[in-house]
């Protein structure tokens, strides 16, 4: 049978294949000419987006203090007084966020509350689904968000890499029609090493020799290799000058947000950033698992936005963090909490409105043992698209949603 691939499917595949090394060798060849500016956008400015994979648990990290309920429906998951850091009278940081709260003190963090959409999924793969295409949950779209952003704003100039994802995996929210958006976990491997047997720089030297007629395939795939060649330069070029090219902050083990930070400071033209971590299923044990995940996301953050300062970048950053549910708000037998609904979000940055957004949970006024959401994840997206980005957010989440008063 004979499989017809598009040129849009040709896009969306060599953009992963050269970021996990499945594409052919010629990707890391040199090509000439100087790194482009992204051109089409309001400004420089960019957003970092940190997803916390498997369900984070809001109420034990906005912990509701003041709650009797909170404590009576968590005999051992409450989180007592000597375990918090008081936002308000009525919330307040589990206290192995120390590092976001230093952040919130200097007015960097706004902790958006209640978040979800209507008709929730606790499925996984479901929730993170319309969490990065921005659907409703009847709905389906083929491409994510960051990817309909980067169909609409980015010109013709731009780069694959006018997004990139630190890790493994492209990330369903940079699915789009144009191709936008790679992934890598050391930017000084981006690209491919040399195959075996013909797969050489010499026999693609001799296939790059013959005759293309201009708008044929050969034409086209040979446009697409040079964009990926230039990519996979331009990316290395700016790991070399923010001093990755020994090993840096990249690599198993290392910060995600560090290796952002160094290519911002290299120089690269990329508007949105994807940091994925996981591990925030807490079906059981969840005190001890949890509270060491709060502490490496709140101590990353807070290196980040030091990081941002000292290189004199953090004007030009705004951090956004989700998770695709919350967690029930009664504990289960195992020490956990099972799969729930709405949950805090949070944005950070020089330029957010800091402080609680949002009401607060209503434990006493559940969903069959769930949080109501009162705010729209897609509002949140919204008001980042039109208050941080500078664009219309309708053509891009399909439908116009109310906006926040989360960016100054």
């Amino acid at each position: 049978m004979l499989n017809i691939v598009t040129r849009r499917d040709f896009l969306k595949t060599a953009a992963v294949f050269s970021s996990i090394g499945l594409a052919p060798a010629f990707l890391t060849r040199a090509a000439e000419g100087a790194t482009p500016a992204v051109e089409g956008f309001k400004d420089d400015r960019v957003l970092v987006v940190v997803q916390l994979g498997g369900g984070n648990d809001g109420l034990n990290t906005v912990v509701p203090q003041s709650n009797d309920t909170y404590y009576r429906l968590r005999p051992q998951l409450g989180l007592k007084k000597d375990r918090v850091l008081r936002l308000t009278d009525d919330l307040a940081f589990n206290n192995k966020l120390a590092g976001l709260m230093h952040l919130y003190d200097q007015g960097q963090v706004a902790v958006i509350q209640s978040v979800g959409y209507p008709n929730p999924d606790r499925s996984h793969f479901r929730s993170m689904e319309i969490w990065h295409t921005a659907s409703g949950a009847d709905e389906f779209y083929g491409t994510g968000w960051i990817g309909r952003y980067f169909d609409n704003c980015c010109s013709g100039s731009a780069r694959p890499q006018a997004g990139v994802a630190v890790g493994n995996e492209r990330p369903q929210a940079f699915e789009g029609e144009r191709g936008f958006g790679v992934a890598f976990t050391d930017p000084m491997r981006f690209g491919w090493q040399p195959g075996k047997a013909t797969d050489t720089k010499e026999n693609f030297e001799k296939l790059n020799h013959q005759p293309a007629a201009p708008g044929s395939t050969l034409d086209f795939l040979r446009h697409t290799t040079s964009s990926a060649i230039m990519s996979s330069r331009e990316v290395h070029e700016a790991a070399e000058r923010a001093g990755l090219s020994g090993g840096g902050a990249t690599g198993r083990g290392k910060d995600p947000l560090q290796t952002v930070a160094a290519l911002l400071r290299g120089g690269l033209a990329t508007r949105i950033y994807y940091v994925a971590t996981s591990g925030f299923d807490t079906h059981a044990n969840q005190l001890g698992t949890q509270d060491s995940l709060l502490e490496r996301f709140g101590d990353s953050m807070r290196r980040f936005q030091e990081t941002l300062v000292a290189d004199g970048n953090a004007e030009r950053v705004t951090t956004l963090v989700f998770s695709e549910f919350g967690r029930r708000v009664a504990q289960n037998a195992s020490g956990g909490t099972d799969h729930g609904t709405a949950a805090p979000m949070f944005l950070i940055g020089p330029h957010v409105k800091g402080g609680v957004h949002g009401p607060l949970p209503n434990l006493d006024d559940l969903d069959e043992g769930d949080l109501k959401y009162a705010i729209d994840f897609r509002g949140v997206y919204a008001t980042v698209l039109g208050s941080w980005l500078g664009v219309d957010h309708e053509p891009i989440l399909t439908r116009r949603f109310d906006t926040l008063p989360l960016i100054a």
